[in-house]
């Protein structure tokens, strides 16, 4: 039913779409593996600063974007005073920390601990940046009764252990029981 001359060039069509699905399919993945990745909106203020260069040579732009890191901490803390609480009173003491950081092109996770009690010791947590996000907010509390010795509350603070290594200043409500 089929001759040689036809046999042949079945062959070669086939050859030649196979060939080519396979070409254009790589080339098809390549971009689409080279493409940026969306970014969910969010609340917080973005910028994102890169530095544009020329190569000469092949005459083509490249980007090269800042690394992820953390750049500061501000730290606050609520009520700013004990002295209006008499001794034995039950509160509530809020730690608040904002979280600086250059997000780099593809943001990524802040290693951290946090201190109610000077340092003496911590707890582990991690917080996830978003590329384009420059702020975060973190908060952490510690509730209890005044003691007379005024022992606590005592200063808290944020040392941050990945992408890199920060320490924040340390805060705590001034004044003293009544």
């Amino acid at each position: 039913m089929w001759n040689n001359k036809a046999k042949t060039t079945l062959i070669f069509i086939v050859c030649f779409l196979v060939v080519g699905i396979a070409y254009f399919g790589s080339v098809i993945g390549s971009q689409v593996a080279n493409a940026a990745p969306a970014s969910p909106s969010q609340a917080h203020s973005a910028s994102v600063s890169n530095k544009a260069t020329t190569n000469a040579s092949i005459n083509r732009v490249t980007t090269q974007a800042s690394a992820f890191r953390v750049t500061g901490i501000d730290m606050s803390v609520t009520p700013s005073t004990t002295s209006l609480w008499t001794c034995g009173s039950y509160i509530q003491v809020v730690y608040h920390a904002i979280f600086h950081v250059n997000s780099g092109p593809n943001g990524g996770t802040i290693v951290f601990s946090y201190t109610i009690n000077n340092g003496r010791s911590q707890t582990m947590e991690k917080l996830t940046i978003l590329p384009g996000q420059h702020l975060s907010d973190f908060t952490f509390t510690w509730q209890g009764s005044l003691p007379a010795d005024h022992f606590y509350p005592e200063p808290g603070g944020i040392m941050v252990t990945s992408p890199n290594t920060l320490v924040s200043k340390l805060v705590a409500p001034a004044g003293y029981c009544r």
